[in-house]
């Protein structure tokens, strides 16, 4: 089963935010559903609300209680399925007491042709150690991290093996560029920036493993079908007003049913990371095995240090302009 990127949620969650920051009771009632069975719980242990009636009638009662505060929002991704749609956002609240990390996630439906938020989630990240007693694994990069100091090889985790030429793509300052076009304009580019992304990776016998909010990650069973993909990604982007960097590395994956895991994946994302916009890099073992290429030149290699992974390593640019 697949979902379908939604820009018009993004939008919809990015006024949700908005609202809230300006303590707009009016506009939070027009994009919240008016159900009875909406529900919506706060970062408060006693924040539990059930219908639209009473979250507009504590919303408000909030507002006038809350001092001077703004929020900040940094990241929204949404998607849906037919008549509902889901959205994870973060952002920062900024009062006098400081600034206070939050996560949100909502349920969205279709009700007479707009979407409604009908499940809204707010909460405060608590660290682990403070939960459980201990410190646990929380993102890939840590695993790895944490692999690398251990010396393992991953032999523990489950799927198949096997050899594979991994693409990481990032649009460089989105940040800036989305708070500069608005929220409804720079949905749209993201959801067409992805399309492109799918159609090109596609026609050079790629896949799309899975978009990272403005960025992705591709997969390919050749490396040079990699460096074909990656040059003619960067030339779709030539009339558009943001640059992406490209990082692309070759080596041993374990694949999983939705996802590839190992060094190989997080090394890629660091060649990524060591490029500036309009650059493609590639790593010293994908560049041994694109070799020559007729349409294609690789240019003078350079040491960097890529973060999280020991020693020095080669990468180089792809020569695609």
């Amino acid at each position: 089963m697949s979902f379908t990127r939604s820009p018009e949620i993004e939008a919809v969650a990015r006024r949700v935010m908005a609202a809230w920051g300006q303590g707009d009771a009016e506009t939070m009632s027009n994009l919240f559903s008016s159900s009875a069975d909406l529900r919506v719980l706060g970062s408060d242990a006693e924040e539990q609300w059930s219908g639209a009636d009473e979250f507009i009638k504590v919303f408000t009662a909030q507002m006038d209680e809350i001092p001077d505060w703004s929020i900040e929002t940094h990241h929204v991704e949404a998607f849906e399925d037919e008549s509902f749609g889901w959205a994870t956002l973060q952002s920062t609240i900024v009062s006098p007491e400081g600034e206070t990390p939050l996560r949100h996630t909502g349920l969205f439906r279709l009700e007479g042709g707009a979407w409604k938020v009908v499940q809204w989630h707010n909460s405060i990240p608590v660290p682990n150690q403070q939960v459980f007693g201990v410190e646990i694994t929380t993102t890939l990069n840590r695993l790895v991290a944490s692999v690398l100091d251990a010396g393992s090889d991953l032999a523990g985790s489950s799927g198949s093996e096997g050899t594979a030429t991994l693409v990481f793509t990032d649009i460089v300052d989105s940040t800036i560029l989305a708070e500069s076009v608005g929220d409804v304009a720079w949905a749209t580019m993201i959801g067409s920036h992805e399309r492109v992304i799918g159609r090109i990776a596609g026609s050079h016998g790629g896949t799309v493993v899975k978009f990272l909010g403005d960025g992705s990650m591709l997969v390919f069973e050749s490396a040079r079908a990699a460096v074909r993909a990656a040059v003619e990604l960067q030339r779709s982007c030539d009339a558009e007003p943001y640059a992406i960097r490209i990082g692309i590395h070759t080596g041993e994956v374990i694949r999983t049913a939705n996802d590839l895991l190992g060094l190989t994946v997080n090394k890629a994302a660091r060649v990524a990371a060591a490029a500036t916009g309009g650059d493609i890099m590639v790593s010293s073992t994908t560049r041994d095995l694109v070799g020559q290429m007729e349409d294609v030149r690789i240019g003078e290699p350079k040491i960097v240090r890529l973060k999280g992974i020991a020693d020095a390593h080669q990468i180089a640019p792809v020569e695609w302009r």
